[in-house]
């Protein structure tokens, strides 16, 4: 298969209502706030989950697809777990992951059962924005490509997007351009990409990288902070036990978000600080942590632009003590 894949998806008028916004968040705007799912570990009771993401002024939250299928084998109804983030005015809009989507075989029953699950908890408990994605993928980039374009007709007629993150050193999507090729040749209107910082800084870390991507391709930005240098030499392990509170950590945010700006990136920032030390506090302390930090992280970087001048960003700006406690 070469060029763009032929066909369209179908959906229900509602499925396409919910697409029409993409890239952006129906409900949302780019000084919300998302909880994404693996700042407060793996596995936590659902109404504990949801009610620290609430009281901590986050907008909307995100799921991992583990997790949905772990609480409803304990028993958890579809309704009832929608009744907790309506209890609470959170919308869930984020879902983590699905792998495999290029498989053949017995690996590609697996890995449809594992969409369907995806596709049922959106419609169940959403509707989502999207689902992350991610390597690696079989066969060629065509290959890919063809897999990704049907994963996103299937997820168009759920009203979500497919949003593929590229992970360094763990799959064969290990950059932004692969990523990028696989979204072009896909030439689905819901694929994109899911931009966490911590992959940009830990691999490629090439801004002009980020800057060939089309803004309308980019879904999902993941914030959080870090070590410049790793503490563990395994990448998996590396990313998901010692990530840093935003603010507290040596990547220069402060330049990110300002390469987001000059993308045209007007996106709500998904907090994503998996940290083995943060997952043994209180959900709630954890939530209004991250939420503090990273709101003094933006305000501190805001700041320094109009300090430096229009589309300026400084690399050493740091929020202060004033910005925490004020939440800005």
């Amino acid at each position: 298969m070469t060029g763009k894949v032929s066909g369209e998806a179908a959906g229900t008028t509602d499925a396409a209502d919910a697409l029409r916004v993409l890239p952006g968040y129906a409900g949302l705007g780019p000084d919300d706030l998302i909880l994404s799912h693996f700042s407060l570990g793996r596995f936590r009771p659902f109404e504990e989950r949801v009610r620290a993401a609430a009281e901590a002024g986050f907008a909307a939250m995100g799921l991992y697809i583990g997790e949905y299928q772990r609480l409803r084998a304990e028993g958890a109804r579809d309704a009832d777990l929608r009744a907790v983030l309506d209890h609470y005015g959170m919308p869930l809009v984020e879902i983590e992951a699905l792998r495999g989507w290029s498989a053949g075989g017995a690996e590609r029953a697996a890995y449809l059962q594992a969409e369907r699950s995806v596709f049922a908890m959106s419609d169940a408990l959403g509707p989502g924005h999207h689902v992350q994605v991610i390597g690696p993928y079989a066969g060629t980039l065509d290959d890919a490509a063809e897999a990704f374009a049907g994963l996103c007709d299937r997820a168009a007629e759920h009203g979500l997007a497919a949003a593929i993150e590229f992970l360094p050193e763990m799959s064969n999507i290990g950059d932004a351009a692969t990523a990028m090729q696989i979204v072009t040749r896909a030439g689905r209107a819901n694929g994109g990409i899911c931009l966490d910082c911590w992959h940009h800084f830990r691999g490629a870390d090439d801004d002009d990288m980020l800057r060939a991507i089309p803004a309308e391709r980019i879904f999902a930005v993941q914030f959080d902070d870090g070590p410049r240098q790793r503490v563990d030499p395994d990448y998996y392990t590396d990313c998901t036990r010692y990530r840093e509170v935003p603010g507290e950590g040596e990547f220069d945010l402060a330049g990110f978000l300002g390469l987001l700006e000059e993308m045209g990136v007007r996106l709500p920032l998904s907090v994503e600080v998996i940290s083995a030390g943060l997952q043994q506090r209180p959900a709630g302390e954890v939530a209004r942590r991250l939420a503090d930090a990273t709101r003094a992280v933006v305000a501190s970087a805001r700041r320094a632009a109009a300090e430096a001048g229009p589309g300026r960003y400084r690399d050493d700006a740091r929020p202060g003590d004033d910005d925490v406690r004020s939440g800005a």
